[in-house]
């Protein structure tokens, strides 16, 4: 079975292999943009300090015109789904390139829930606007944070690299 290489936005390498496509969430998602136990009160606030942090890291060209598009996004559907997790998210102009920035708040926030359950883990996606790369970025995350005791270690990780440890291990 031939195996094709192609680097994607961001220099993110993916292997396709009969339409199935390996995205490490890892690649996507620097040190610098993660914050554990976020001194945040409101979704609103979260979702400020994720796309500061988006922007840190470089992946926008312009932080007020992401912050809107994903404001767009949430109106059109609450991205907080459930079981303590929210992925605000957005396909933007203003993405330059790909990425991943992700914050805990251990005592959780109302995000609005399908669950009712407060919002303890947050990952937000910037993706560009045009094709499918965030839904790649979605699933692949979603299918790390299946298992519930996963999610409540990078709850209680202690630093930016204990949980990306985390992450690292699950991708294994």
């Amino acid at each position: 079975m031939e195996k094709a290489e192609h680097v994607v936005t961001g220099g993110i390498r993916n292997s396709y292999r009969k339409g199935v496509t390996d995205m490490k969430i890892r690649a996507l998602l620097p040190p610098e943009a993660i914050i554990v136990r976020a001194d945040v009160q409101t979704k609103e606030a979260a979702i400020d300090l994720l796309a500061e942090l988006h922007d840190q890291v470089g992946h926008l060209s312009d932080k007020e015109a992401y912050e809107r598009d994903v404001w767009k996004r949430e109106g059109e559907c609450v991205t907080a789904i459930g079981m303590g997790m929210a992925v605000p998210h957005a396909k933007s102009d203003a993405v330059k390139q790909a990425g991943l920035a992700a914050i805990t708040v251990p005592d959780g926030i109302d995000c609005r829930a399908l669950d009712g359950q407060p919002t303890r883990l947050l990952f937000m996606i910037a993706a560009p606007d045009d094709g499918d790369l965030h839904l790649q970025i979605l699933s692949s995350l979603m299918t790390l944070l299946v298992e519930e005791e996963r999610r409540e270690r990078l709850v209680q990780a202690a630093t930016p690299e204990a949980f990306l440890a985390e992450l690292e291990a699950a991708e294994a």
